[in-house]
């Protein structure tokens, strides 16, 4: 029996978050959840950026604001 739903732990900022996400959900998904814009993040899982695309891992993440300019 699969499950219906998966718990990823977020460090944001310092902070965690526990997120409860349906299963199957992706890394974009994850963001929405937080509210935050996929444009502005990278997403981290053991230290490597994952696609947004790609589905959401039970276990930790790491997402961290991208600064730019000019």
């Amino acid at each position: 029996m699969q499950k219906e739903h998966l718990c990823v732990t977020v460090e944001l900022k310092g902070q965690k978050h526990v997120v409860t996400l349906p299963a199957n959900s992706n890394y974009e998904q994850l963001l929405s959840e937080l509210r935050l814009n996929p444009e502005e993040v990278l997403v981290f899982v053991e230290n490597e950026s994952v696609p947004l695309d790609e589905h959401v891992r039970p276990g930790n993440a790491r997402v961290l604001k991208v600064v730019s300019g000019g």
